[in-house]
């Protein structure tokens, strides 16, 4: 079922400045670090797409006492959120678990950042990348341009299909395909091997050293997957958030500009896996 998408400003921040995850308050500069403990300085909540500012209570290397300073986002223990605090050049970035609610100040425990179930699919999978311009990116951080996201797939019906897609596509304020878009579609793209794809992202890799002109920029991603009888197809929107270079081989980590939802992965894990996926996945 398409869903049309306003996609979050923030996202502004991770084409544009510098990101980097952080496993605990003790990898941070000193002085930024002394600005948070104090109070001084707001941390930035990120949960159901949407921005909260917080205080840092209190501290530890690992976990961490936070209180809201306006609105409270709706979660409950034991769900997970994204912490930012951010320099003028460096977006810092923590994966944290609610353990606790009480009285308003939420007791959070910081996670390691690849926690996130990834799945690798066997053998070589080849993936097609086609970079977006930002003439294209801008007016949908903008508001002027939408995400529509259009699967079949849905929490009722994830053991029954064996052929599942999900795929973005950039539509205007008449929910019309952008022209410079279905352009780009067009073109065959360039071809990369998947090494894992997750709820949030994915990583690819290509057998030569290659270095792109900036570190983060926006591109579309496609691609097949197939096991078991089934089979996937994805194209999806999302911005590179590292590029590392191994030996001969250049790695190209990406976020997806929306999350997808737990029962498409619960799919995509159903290709590779002897147990279905479960039709309570939401």
């Amino acid at each position: 079922m398409p869903e049309k998408i306003l996609l979050p400003a923030y996202l502004r921040e991770t084409l544009y400045r510098k990101n980097i995850q952080v496993r605990g308050i003790r990898e941070l500069p000193q002085d930024l670090r002394d600005e948070i403990l104090s109070g001084r300085k707001t941390v930035l909540v990120f949960s159901s797409g949407k921005v909260f500012p917080a205080q840092v209570i209190k501290a530890v290397d690992k976990a961490a006492l936070i209180r809201f300073t306006g609105p409270v986002p709706p979660v409950k223990p034991p769900e997970n959120i994204l912490l930012v605090v951010s320099s003028p050049t460096t977006r810092y970035v923590f994966q944290a678990l609610v353990r606790a609610v009480e009285k308003g100040i939420f007791q959070v425990q910081f996670l390691e950042p690849r926690v996130e179930e990834r799945l690798v699919p066997p053998g070589e999978r080849a993936v097609f990348f086609t970079p977006l311009t930002l003439s294209l990116f801008e007016p949908l951080l903008s508001g002027r341009y939408f995400l529509l996201r259009d699967t079949n797939l849905s929490p009722e019906g994830v053991r029954d299909l064996e052929q599942g897609y999900v795929y973005d596509l950039i539509i205007d304020d008449t929910d019309n395909v952008v022209d410079e878009f279905e352009r780009l579609m067009s073109s065959p793209g360039k071809i990369f091997t998947l090494r894992d794809i997750s709820r949030g992202g994915a990583c690819i890799y290509m057998n030569r050293v290659f270095s792109p002109e900036k570190e983060a920029f926006p591109l579309y991603l496609r691609g097949t997957l197939e096991g078991r009888g089934r089979t996937f197809n994805f194209g999806l929107l999302g911005i590179t958030r590292r590029v590392r270079i191994e030996g001969n081989r250049t790695y190209f980590h990406i976020m997806w500009v929306q999350r997808l939802r737990p029962f498409v992965f619960e799919f995509m894990l159903g290709l590779f896996s002897e147990t279905p996926p479960s039709p309570d996945a939401r």
